[in-house]
């Protein structure tokens, strides 16, 4: 059996533990504040407060350092859903809550992060192979978790809930990365309630036809 660690050992591994964070956090604000492309170790050193051999300290190569901040993202998407799902507040009408739920989602800084991969994925084979597993791994989660929390939908009309579940999607993360040149809060919320509108009377429906109450909380 090993020995348990002392005071200044448990303190040093902390230490180390933050530096290591310091860095992936760094990396992401670079992706958000100067894109993919312009992101260096030296960008990454400089906004953590390290030196550039902390950074290869404790990520060797570049893909060591993507790979782990892409983890970092899904991870912190994972468990922001599920928060946001468990702290949903009683009552509120749940088509309602999915929608503006997706919405603040995509307009996060690490959505924001996510599409600045995505797009430079396109010509990066290197960055592609990191980022395809995350995704899927993110995909499955999600679906998981929205299976369990919208259980009624899904239970009622399997193939419509997936339906408007990626329709909602695609049309909020496409509004998120279009550029509005005019009335741009009215036109988005326009197309919000437009999406609410869509997804009450397609379960309203299916309430009817499946002879079962209507309900959204």
């Amino acid at each position: 059996m090993s020995e348990p660690q002392d005071e200044p050992q448990k303190g040093k591994r902390r230490r180390s533990l933050a530096t290591r964070q310091d860095i992936i956090d760094a990396t992401i604000a670079c992706f958000i504040d100067i894109g993919y492309f312009r992101t260096t170790t030296t960008e990454i050193a400089r906004k953590a407060g390290v030196t550039r051999g902390a950074v290869q300290h404790y990520f060797p190569t570049t893909e060591h350092v993507l790979k782990a901040s892409v983890d970092y993202l899904v991870d912190a998407w994972i468990e922001a859903f599920y928060d946001s799902v468990e702290n949903s507040s009683t009552g509120k009408d749940s088509i309602d809550f999915a929608v503006d739920n997706l919405w603040a989602f995509v307009n996060d800084p690490l959505y924001i992060a996510w599409k600045e991969l995505v797009a430079a994925a396109r010509t990066d084979e290197a960055l592609r192979e990191i980022i395809e597993p995350a995704a899927g791994r993110y995909e499955q989660v999600r679906r998981d978790m929205g299976n369990e929390a919208y259980g009624a939908f899904r239970d009622a009309a399997q193939e419509k809930f997936s339906l408007n579940r990626d329709a909602l999607r695609f049309l909020l993360e496409g509004m998120s990365s279009s550029v509005l040149t005019y009335d741009k809060d009215q036109r988005i919320e326009a197309q919000l309630k437009r999406a609410k509108r869509i997804l009450h009377a397609e379960w309203e429906q299916e309430a009817a036809d499946q002879k079962i109450p209507v309900t959204h909380d």
